[in-house]
């Protein structure tokens, strides 16, 4: 509960009050009231929400955004690929250890096509940054806006013979620039040549890697310096902290990409040290305000896996050091972690592509069932949510 401050007005206590409501029951408010669709759309109130969002202490859940596909093949081998959105808040009773769920499916609703996956990029404040297809965009889910990006300074369409250069996408993060108080989009380019008419990695002439950021603001993209070896492979999705997007990267070993918002500048992180080497680091996510990344150890003769949990302590920096927080395991069907929800707790990919979540405290797995039941489930992703009335147009 809040307190009230002696000097506080009735009409303070209402805005106090309306801040720790849901966009949902906001975007209903809107209507009934000239003044309260002036309130709920002003910055100064949408800052306060957002504030009120992420400092909440007190809530018990935890609030899950899942991605997800399914494929559909029809009795003429046509197919077409679903696209499902859930929301899960999650709680546990802290005497007796019981999980309990519920899942909100999500309906986005921009168009697309059927064939291609709709896949989560970076999340910063209530906003994703998705890709589909060759277009990207910026989604609210609790507010259900979106924003279609202008077409890429540097990716050029495909090449028609050899000897022409080819751009694809390698790696987007998303986040707020403090200092310029705006939201921006970084993309990384891989480019490349073809010695001969066999397009092939083995043909394949690499060139240095280009950047460009776009900002809300302005509303375009422009190219930036960047300087990391066409050697250093950045996974796709990006997670956001405090200005920084950090991507998981492999250049002859595991470490960290990392990008500054404000000062557009790119670092590199060493994760941390393996005393095993058998031990392989996977990717990132995101607990608590910190970086975390997890590693794992194949066991062929028991078919299973052993999982370590890394927290990265500071943040931006080039040096940083880790501490170990979990070691779970060895499991047999258990594929990777997709999030950590709690200290002791993970969101889990499962054998059938199932979703489980384990309590390394009790040692117990409760698989979620998330409708519809699915088959040829793919690109599973999924990312601790907090819902915002941060506007996207």
């Amino acid at each position: 509960m809040f307190q009230v401050r002696e000097s506080e007005t009735p009409e303070d206590r209402a805005v106090e009050i309306l801040s720790r409501l849901s966009p949902k029951s906001l975007l209903r408010f809107k209507c009934i009231r000239k003044s309260w669709c002036t309130l709920i759309n002003s910055p100064s109130f949408v800052a306060k929400h957002l504030s009120n969002s992420l400092d909440n202490k007190l809530s018990s859940s935890t609030c899950i955004l899942l991605n997800r596909s399914q494929f559909h093949i029809f009795p003429d081998q046509s197919w077409k690929r679903e696209v499902l959105w859930s929301m899960i808040n999650l709680s546990i009773d802290s005497d007796v250890h019981n999980l309990h769920y519920d899942v909100k499916p999500l309906n986005i609703p921009f168009s697309r096509d059927d064939h291609n996956p709709v896949q989560i990029h970076g999340y910063c404040n209530g906003i994703v940054c998705l890709i589909e297809g060759d277009n990207v965009l910026l989604c609210n889910p609790s507010t259900r806006e979106f924003r279609l990006l202008p077409n890429s300074c540097l990716l050029v369409p495909h090449p028609e013979g050899k000897f022409e250069l080819e751009t694809t996408f390698h790696g987007m993060g998303f986040g707020y620039d403090c200092k310029a108080n705006e939201y921006k989009v970084v993309q990384i380019v891989e480019n490349c040549e073809y010695s001969d008419d066999e397009q092939t990695y083995q043909h394949c002439i690499a060139y240095p890697y280009t950047a460009e950021v776009y900002t809300t603001a302005a509303n375009f993209w422009k190219e930036i310096k960047i300087d990391i070896s066409s050697s250093t492979h950045p996974y796709p999705f990006s997670v956001y902290l405090k200005g920084f997007c950090y991507w998981f990267a492999t250049d002859g070993e595991e470490c960290i990409l990392s990008f500054d918002l404000g000062d557009e500048i790119f670092h590199r992180i060493q994760l941390p040290s393996k005393i095993e080497s058998d031990f392989n680091f996977c990717g990132l996510f995101l607990y608590n305000e910190s970086i975390t990344s997890y590693c794992y150890r194949y066991d062929p003769s028991e078919d299973s896996k052993l999982f370590e949990i890394w927290v990265m302590d500071g943040y931006g920096g080039v040096k940083s050091s880790w501490t170990k927080l979990l070691t779970v395991g060895p499991f047999k069907g258990i594929e990777y972690p997709l999030t950590l929800w709690k200290c002791d707790k993970l969101l889990m990919v499962a054998s059938g592509r199932r979703v489980t979540s384990y309590n390394s405290s009790t040692g117990n797995f409760k698989d979620l069932h998330i409708p519809p039941i699915m088959h040829q489930v793919t690109d599973l992703q999924a990312l601790i949510y907090e819902e915002s009335l941060v506007p996207i147009k």
